[in-house]
């Protein structure tokens, strides 16, 4: 376990500062399905979650659950991240996006797409 230490550690630190921060960004309880959601655009998504700040937003609310078991097995978890990578560096075959602003870009940022071997360009 202790090559897991500095894991655990930024994960304890994650905690700390996330538990002071529950109220920070505005949560709705869905009292029907014992789930907690954040408002996305113009709706109220369940499929989001502010790391620990909801986890801690189910124990804020967790007299308010009809089956506090239940979803608290479900939230009370450590969600460690396994890794990350950037899409630029894995070299796809092609490459597709759209950007408004592909007309105005400078040399300097075109040589920094020519990098990722986005160098050639469609203008509608």
């Amino acid at each position: 376990m202790a090559s897991f230490g500095y894991l655990l550690d930024n994960e304890i630190n994650l905690m700390l500062n996330q538990v002071k921060r529950v109220d920070d960004v505005p949560y709705f309880l869905d009292v029907e399905n014992d789930r907690i959601g954040y408002k996305v655009m113009d709706s109220i998504s369940y499929n989001v979650t502010f790391g620990y700040a909801t986890i801690f937003a189910y124990l804020k609310e967790k007299e308010n659950l009809k089956n506090k078991g239940a979803a608290l097995s479900r939230a009370l978890v450590m969600p460690i991240s396994c890794g990350q990578f950037s899409y630029a560096n894995i070299s796809p075959t092609r490459i597709m996006g759209v950007s408004g602003t592909l007309a105005a870009i400078g040399e300097y940022e075109k040589n920094v797409l020519d990098g990722y071997g986005l160098n050639k360009y469609i203008f509608v």
